[in-house]
């Protein structure tokens, strides 16, 4: 009974960090006209809390292995459902921008200690389930997005559906607190013992694993609504279809690892997923164009949760801290890489071939995978 109350528990801190996601990404356009601004302006309002990305990076790394997982991810919990709601009230530009540099640092303060306890309960299992966990990161998304499209249809104001969210979430997690597992004890070495041999590919895969993610999100949408020239009901349509794909195929991650192993459900899944992505870019009809992102989305499912595996399992090393080098990896590859060289290669090649990037990236997740073996950790 106690391991399915720590899973039940960590299970619901992923809900509580991506719920709000949706919701917020639903109602963007409602806070964006809430504060009166632009274009111009609204992008440099999401791009400035970056700096919250790397003061809770680096709080993080220090932090990990030295304090409590249970104490950090149920601190970081909770002000999440207190900062959200309190940024969608906000009447400024300025706020706005406070408000998500704030949300970006307590996000990455909860992301580690909340993988390591997820590995935690998946080493009393004894076999996988990171992809479970990370269907509920995935379900909670869709959830929000759905609550917030409700919401917006019912002429709630943002402020109330986020209060009304939180209030739930918050209540489910102050009954589910006790039941997170206690991390292993054992003194945290010096942060320079984390960059050895064995760790450094698996932040290098965080890192292409962060980029092609990343740019999955950014571009799908634009790829398919102007490059391929479907339009923007099509583009967002591809958007929600590629991301509940990835969802769904989550749920079957588990039981590949299972049977495969971590090292060759990895080749497997990134061979499929580079193939099947190459393949639609060359063919660059818009039905082609949605069905890449579908299949890169579905062979990328097995990457993240194989990799917080490995990384939660290093020989030395307590989950927390082989969890933070994986995050180290994750946040450049998806933050500044991402954004940045697709959107250079695209005003010089054009998006359709400055996305081959993507294909190259997957191409060496699939060369590095053997190098997952022999870290320390289950390979099953």
């Amino acid at each position: 009974m106690q391991p399915v109350r720590a899973r039940v528990a960590v299970s619901l801190l992923y809900v509580i960090m991506s719920m709000p996601i949706g919701g917020w990404a639903a109602r963007v356009p409602e806070i964006r006209r809430q504060v009166g601004a632009d274009d111009a302006l609204w992008g440099l309002a999401n791009t400035l809390p970056s700096v919250g990305n790397v003061v809770g990076l680096c709080a993080i790394m220090l932090l990990a292995g030295r304090v409590s997982d249970r104490l950090l991810a149920v601190a970081g919990a909770a002000l999440v459902l207190l900062t959200v709601p309190l940024l969608a009230t906000s009447g400024s530009l300025a706020g706005v921008v406070l408000g998500l540099t704030t949300w970006a640092l307590v996000a990455h303060i909860m992301d580690v200690p909340l993988g390591a306890l997820a590995i935690e309960v998946q080493r009393r299992y004894g076999r996988p389930l990171m992809g479970g966990f990370d269907a509920c990161f995935g379900a909670g998304t869709l959830a929000g997005g759905l609550t917030g499209t409700l919401a917006a249809a019912l002429d709630v104001p943002p402020w109330a559906q986020f209060a009304f969210s939180s209030a739930l979430l918050a209540t489910a997690l102050t009954v589910t607190a006790r039941w997170l597992p206690r991390e292993p004890g054992g003194r945290a070495g010096r942060l320079r013992g984390r960059f050895n041999r064995r760790v450094l590919p698996v932040t290098a895969m965080a890192f292409l694993s962060g980029y092609v993610a990343e740019s999955a999100i950014l571009w799908n949408a634009v790829y398919v609504s102007d490059t391929a020239g479907a339009g923007p009901v099509a583009g967002g349509l591809s958007y929600t279809v590629a991301a509940t794909a990835g969802t769904v195929a989550l749920l079957a991650v588990d039981r590949l690892t299972a049977r495969l192993g971590i090292v060759r459900t990895v080749r497997a899944c990134t061979s499929f997923a580079a193939a099947g992505f190459g393949l639609c870019l060359l063919i660059g009809t818009p039905a082609a164009a949605v069905a890449g992102f579908v299949l890169l989305a579905v062979g990328m499912a097995a990457v993240n949760p194989s990799l917080y595996t490995v990384a939660g399992n290093q020989r030395g090393l307590s989950p927390s801290e082989g969890v933070s080098m994986l995050e180290l990896g994750q946040m450049p590859g998806a933050s500044i890489a991402a954004p940045a060289l697709i959107g250079a290669l695209s005003g010089l090649i054009g998006l359709r071939l400055a996305l081959v990037s993507v294909v190259v990236a997957v191409l060496l997740l699939c060369l590095l995978a053997g190098r997952l073996r022999g870290t320390g950790g289950p390979e099953w």
